[in-house]
């Protein structure tokens, strides 16, 4: 029995690195490797310079950061997303969704000859003819202002550029896998080794799964804090990105029926994210607001 626990103990202890390294691959081997591919989840499509131009002036506008290694790409999901970060030598990958690097209407339209939208869900897809009055609406409404887009590339800035979201994660699954260790041990002198293993791997599986869904709710709330901060234009461009993603949602839970109204709220939330979006234009309007008092407070004192 006391060889057979030890073997259990080795393979609970084997499972540890897993996650880290796997962390690690897909944050910092995102090249040409044939073995990167399955989790790189690019759009075909390439940036348009006008993004690239933008993404260019907003790293010049961030203090302490002399030279930035990155790469900007698209991808076909609705939020953006960061890969790596700008203070480690692979760099940082920028993913921006598609309604970023449309700069007019009529780009628009020819990138989208025929556009799909779904959930996440291809049994859920519809097409949407772009020379139809739903396309007419969806294409309008896909359309970022230059604040909108200044905000969202600012944003994802500050995310690339801080070791706390970067290393987080990771020091938190070997916290929470070692104390995993420690009820194995425990358990195993009530439950059983068997037992006393899958209730480990239980309690590691969900604490870090618990742990990561309010975590990326404080990444979400403190980047748009970090963002707005920077000047009421962020703030701006907070409120008018944000709005417009909700009119978008509305308008797909109507094109997607069923799971369109499932998914989405009437106002335009995603059901499924813990930070609805109307919750975050409500907290950034009281920081703009607060910034504001603070101001006139200040302007007062100095005259």
């Amino acid at each position: 029995m006391s060889s057979y626990f030890s073997r259990l103990k080795q393979i609970y202890m084997g499972i540890i690195p897993i996650y880290p390294l796997g962390y690690v691959m897909v944050h910092g081997f995102r090249g040409d490797q044939i073995w990167a591919k399955p989790y790189m989840n690019r759009s075909s499509m390439e940036p348009s310079e006008h993004l690239k131009e933008l993404v260019e002036q907003e790293i010049d506008k961030m203090e302490r950061l002399k030279k930035a290694n990155f790469k900007v790409v698209l991808t076909d999901e609705m939020e953006p997303k960061v890969y790596g970060g700008l203070f480690l030598s692979c760099g940082a990958e920028l993913q921006f969704p598609l309604r970023m690097t449309l700069d007019d209407v009529e780009t628009a339209r020819r990138i989208g000859a025929n556009l799909e939208v779904d959930l996440g869900l291809s049994k859920h897809r519809r097409k949407v003819e772009v020379n139809s009055e739903t396309g007419d609406e969806l294409i309008a409404r896909l359309m970022l202002s230059d604040v909108a887009k200044q905000f969202i590339v600012q944003r994802q800035l500050q995310i690339a550029n801080s070791g706390e979201y970067f290393c987080v994660p990771m020091l938190a699954w070997i916290t929470l896998s070692t104390m995993g260790y420690g009820v194995l041990n425990a358990g195993s002198m009530v439950l059983g080794p068997i037992a006393a293993t899958a209730a480990a791997i239980g309690f590691t599986l969900v604490s870090f799964s618990q742990f990561t869904k309010h975590f990326e709710n404080y990444k979400t709330c403190k980047a748009d804090e970090d963002t707005v901060n920077r000047g009421d234009e962020y703030a701006a461009g907070a409120i008018d990105y944000l709005e417009s993603t909700m009119k978008l949602n509305r308008l797909y839970r109507r094109v997607l029926g069923e799971e369109g109204e499932n998914r989405i709220a009437r106002n335009g939330d995603l059901t499924d994210n813990s930070v609805k979006l109307s919750t975050r234009i409500r907290e950034i309007r009281k920081i703009r607001k607060q910034i504001k008092q603070e101001e006139t407070i200040l302007n007062e004192e100095v005259n």
